[in-house]
């Protein structure tokens, strides 16, 4: 059996410093174009709050009234289907925002997000934002463009749906190590505690399949796996089997 070399939280959750808040608006792609000064000013009305593995900072279908940026930790962004099924869509990594508001056309959550780990947000009320926008048209112009990029990847995602498993399986993976992987000496972990379930959902197959799939690459020597984490050993291949 594979050592799990899985790094687990230690301590309390806690509050983002002033620091940690400054550093994470500055990797807000709406907030790019903002310059020091302006980033500093929208900070001091931005409040942050930490949860523990496992908790929600937001619930699909709840009333939509503030957006949160990840500032460390990480959380899973999830769905529920028609069929009543959830699915995971998303993780949420230091610098993404979750959430939408009434402002962005959606009263309500249209998906949860739950921690993967101790995480650490800031959160940003709706009457904030809306300032924040009138004040800076730049990131008006900044929040459509990424609404549309969001809506061609959805699309995007509806289009490949039909691909074969394996291939969705390795978009996963791929978008996993671009998000949560840090290399070692053996190739790209991925530190997370996705179960195969979680994999499927993402992949939008069923967990046999993906065992399956998993299984085969770890025979071949693609990857290393054990309970919760998983190591690419050879990420091309994996990237030559999404584009295939």
């Amino acid at each position: 059996m594979a050592r799990s070399p899985v790094t687990r939280a230690v301590g309390e959750p806690h509050q983002c410093s002033e620091e940690t808040r400054l550093r994470v608006l500055r990797a807000v792609r709406w907030f790019k174009d903002l310059s020091e000064d302006e980033i500093y000013s929208i900070s001091r009305g931005i409040t942050s709050h930490a949860w523990s593995p496992d908790e929600y900072l937001q619930i699909e279908g709840d009333r939509a009234d503030a957006l949160h940026v990840i500032a460390q930790g990480m959380a899973k962004v999830e769905k529920v289907s028609a069929d009543g099924t959830t699915r995971i869509v998303d993780i949420a990594a230091p610098g993404d925002l979750v959430g939408v508001l009434p402002q962005l056309g959606a009263p309500v959550y249209t998906d949860s997000v739950a921690t993967l780990s101790v995480t650490c947000a800031l959160r940003i009320e709706a009457e904030l934002f809306t300032s924040i926008m009138l004040e800076h048209p730049s990131v008006a112009v900044n929040v459509v463009d990424d609404l549309a990029h969001k809506l061609a990847r959805s699309r995007h995602s509806e289009t490949h749906g039909g691909r074969p498993v394996p291939q969705r399986l390795a978009d996963v993976l791929l978008m996993l190590m671009r998000k949560a992987g840090r290399r070692d000496n053996e190739g790209i972990l991925i530190d997370l505690p996705l179960s195969r379930v979680d994999l499927a959902a993402m992949a939008g197959s069923t967990p046999e399949s993906v065992s399956r799939t998993m299984s085969r690459w770890k025979s071949q020597g693609l990857i290393d796996s054990g309970r919760r984490w998983t190591r690419v050993l050879r990420p091309r291949e994996i990237h030559e089997i999404a584009g295939a």
